[in-house]
C-alpha cells in the first residue's frame, strides 16, 4: 500500500519520517494532477502548497486547531488528507468534492471561501471566540494586495489572542503581482524590514523554503509554541512538480478541460483593442485577472493605458471614477462574483457621481464547477438598484461589439454583462442597439405566449426551444431582454395581453422577472407573468448544463414551459 493510502485509511502523518513525507507529497501531487486534468480546477496554486499543507498536518492538530485558506483555491491537498480521497475523482462535480473549502463537506473546512483577503479577519474573530486554540491563516502573496488584510492586521495589533499567519509567496496572484506589496515581500525574503511587523506585536520567521520539510516543520513548530502572533514567510513555486504548470503557472492557474477558440472574454479583448486604437482616452483596468478577462493584447499594445491593481476590486472601481473625472474612458473588466466586492465603490463613487465608467462583467450567470462563491447570479439584483446606471446583456459576440460601441457614447455608469465561455448559435436577427430597447426576435399579435429571455446563456437555450416548439406547431413571441435597466416598457406594453414568461439565470429577488412583474402590476394590467430563475437558494458545484436543467432553463425545460402555457 502506498503512503497516501496508508495515511488516508487510518494512518497518521505525524508518524512519518522526512523521506516518507516527501513520498507522500509526491503521491498527493500525482492525485491532484490526475483529477484536475479530467475535471478541471485550480492546478498551479494547489501544486505549490503540497509540502506546506503536509507540514501543517504534521505539526498541528486539526480540526481542534483551525486552518483557514485565504481564497481557498489551494485546499486540494488538505481535502485529500482529511478523508476525501475517494471523492476526489469527482472534483468540482455534483456529488463530488468541491474545489473550495466547504463547511458542509467536512469539519476540517472551517469556513466557506472563494474570494481573496478574508482569512485573517475570520481568524481574528475565531481566535477571540475560541481563545486557547491555534488559528492559522494561509495567505497567498496575491491576497496581500487586498485591503481587507490590512484592516485585519490593524486589528491583530490590539487583539490579545495569538494569530499564526503564513504568507505563501510564489510571486503570483493569478496574473503576476504588481505594486508595493510585491516589492515588500521580496524584501522580507531577504530578512529585511521585519521590524514593521514586530512593532505591532507579530514575530517574524522568514525566508522558509516551502518545499523543504527541514525548514517548514521547525518554522511551524516555532509558531505553535510561541505565545505571540507569528508571521511565517514561505517561498513556494507555483505549479511545483508538474512541468507544464511550472513553465506557465498563469495558464495553469485554472485548468479547463474545454478550450473553445472564441469566448466572450476573447471577443471583449478583441473589441477593446479596436476601440483603444481609435480613442486614446480609453483605459483598461483589471484586478489581477488580465488573462482571464481577455486583456493580454491590450496590455501589450497600450501598456501606458493598462492598470492591474491586484486583487483590489474596490480600489479598481474608485480609481476608475478618478479617471472618468479626469476626462478618460475607463473600462474595468471583472468577473461577476468579484464585482460584488466593490458594491459600495460602484454605488458611492461612480453611480452617485453619474460618471462614464464602463464595467465589462465576465462570468455573469451560472459558471458551474467553482461552486456558489463564484456563481455570477446576484449581479442583476445588486446592480439594478443603483441610480444612473445602464445595464446591458448581449446575446452573442456581435451584440457585445455593438454594446461596447454604444457604451462609449453614454455619459453614465454602464455595465455589460456576459457569461463564461462561448456561444453556439448563429442568430438570424441582429437589430441596432438603442437605449433601453429589447430586441424582438419573434412576434405575431395573434400569439398568446411571450418568452422574454435575459443573458446569453438563457437566450441561447430559449432560441433553440422556440425553434423546437415551432416544429410542434407552437408559435410564440420571443424577446431578447438585452437591457435590464432602463426597462423597455414599450415592448412590455406590446405583449401585455399575452402570458409572459421571463427566463434568466439570476436569483429571484431583484431579478428582471421581478421588475417586469412589478411593472405590469403597477400599470394596472392583468398580464399573467411567470418568472423562471434560480430562486433564492445557493448553487453548489455542478456542470453548467446540469444547473440549467435543474431549474428548467435548458432547451428541454423551456419547450415544456411553452407546451404547458401556450393557450392554442
Amino acid at each position: 500500500m502506498d503512503i497516501l493510502q496508508q495515511v488516508t485509511h487510518g494512518g497518521d502523518v505525524k508518524q512519518l519520517n522526512n523521506d516518507q513525507l516527501v513520498r507522500l507529497s509526491d503521491e498527493i501531487r500525482k492525485t491532484i494532477v490526475d483529477s484536475v486534468l479530467v475535471n478541471g480546477g485550480h492546478l498551479s496554486s494547489n501544486l505549490g502548497v503540497v509540502e506546506l499543507v503536509v507540514a501543517l498536518h504534521y505539526v498541528f492538530d486539526f480540526p481542534k486547531d483551525q486552518l483557514i485558506f485565504d481564497v481557498g483555491h489551494q485546499c486540494y491537498a488538505h481535502k485529500i488528507l482529511t478523508g476525501r480521497l475517494d471523492g476526489f475523482a469527482r472534483l468540482r462535480r455534483s456529488n463530488g468534492v468541491a474545489g473550495f473549502p466547504k463547511r458542509e463537506e467536512s469539519v476540517y473546512d472551517v469556513v466557506n471561501t472563494g474570494h481573496a483577503s478574508t482569512s485573517l479577519s475570520v481568524a481574528c474573530g475565531l481566535s477571540r471566540a475560541l481563545d486557547q486554540r491555534n488559528v492559522i491563516s494561509v495567505v497567498g502573496d496575491g491576497a496581500m494586495t487586498g485591503g481587507l488584510i490590512y484592516e485585519a492586521l490593524n486589528d491583530v495589533a490590539v487583539n490579545r489572542q495569538k494569530q499564526i499567519i503564513i504568507i505563501n509567496d510564489n510571486k503570483l496572484s493569478i496574473s503576476y503581482n504588481q505594486g508595493f506589496v510585491s516589492y515588500y515581500l521580496s524584501q522580507l525574503s531577504k530578512n529585511q524590514n521585519s521590524e514593521s511587523l514586530q512593532s505591532i506585536g507579530i514575530d517574524f520567521y522568514g525566508n522558509v523554503d516551502g518545499h523543504d520539510f527541514n525548514q517548514l516543520i521547525p518554522a511551524l513548530q516555532y509558531a505553535k509554541q510561541s505565545q505571540h502572533s507569528v508571521l511565517i514567510h514561505v517561498n513556494t513555486v507555483k505549479g511545483k512538480g508538474y512541468a507544464p504548470s511550472e513553465a506557465d503557472p498563469v495558464a495553469y492557474h485554472g485548468y479547463s478541460t474545454t478550450s473553445p477558440q472564441k469566448t466572450f472574454s476573447s471577443a471583449f479583448g478583441d473589441k477593446i483593442v479596436e476601440l483603444a486604437s481609435k480613442n486614446p482616452d480609453i483605459w483598461a483596468i483589471t484586478a489581477a485577472m488580465k488573462e482571464g478577462v481577455g486583456l493580454n493584447e491590450f496590455a501589450r499594445l497600450y501598456p501606458d493605458r493598462f492598470v492591474d491593481v491586484g486583487i483590489a476590486e474596490g480600489h479598481a472601481v474608485t480609481m476608475a471614477s478618478g479617471l472618468a473625472l479626469g476626462g478618460k474612458r475607463p473600462i474595468f473588466a471583472v468577473y461577476s462574483s468579484f464585482l460584488q466586492r466593490a458594491f459600495d465603490n460602484l454605488l458611492h463613487d461612480v453611480c452617485l457621481n453619474d460618471l462614464a465608467v464602463t464595467i465589462c462583467e465576465d462570468r455573469s450567470g451560472i459558471v458551474g464547477g467553482d461552486g456558489e462563491t463564484h456563481q455570477g447570479i446576484y449581479d442583476v439584483s445588486f446592480l439594478a438598484c443603483m441610480p444612473n446606471i445602464v445595464i446591458m446583456q448581449p446575446k452573442d459576440y456581435i451584440e457585445l461589439d455593438d454594446m461596447m460601441d454604444f457604451a462609449m457614447t453614454l455619459n453614465h455608469p454602464t455595465v455589460i454583462r456576459y457569461p463564461k465561455g462561448d456561444i453556439k448559435v448563429d442568430y438570424d436577427v441582429h437589430t441596432k442597439v438603442e437605449l433601453g430597447k429589447f430586441e424582438v426576435l419573434r412576434y405575431n399579435p395573434a400569439n398568446s405566449l411571450t418568452l422574454i429571455a435575459g443573458g446569453a446563456t438563457v437566450v441561447e437555450q430559449a432560441y433553440n426551444a422556440v425553434k423546437e416548439a415551432e416544429k410542434q406547431g407552437h408559435n410564440v413571441n420571443f424577446i431578447n431582454a438585452r437591457f435590464v435597466k432602463p426597462l423597455d416598457t414599450e415592448t412590455l406594453n406590446m405583449v401585455k395581453d399575452t402570458t409572459v414568461i421571463i427566463l434568466e439565470d439570476n436569483v429571484q429577488r431583484g431579478s428582471l422577472g421581478e421588475a417586469i412583474g412589478n411593472y405590469y402590476a403597477e400599470s394596472g394590467t392583468n398580464t399573467k407573468t411567470v418568472a423562471v430563475n434560480l430562486g433564492d437558494s445557493l448553487h453548489s458545484q455542478a456542470d453548467k448544463a446540469e444547473i440549467l436543467a435543474d431549474y428548467g432553463l435548458d432547451c428541454d425545460g423551456i419547450v415544456g414551459l411553452i407546451l404547458n402555457h401556450d393557450a392554442r
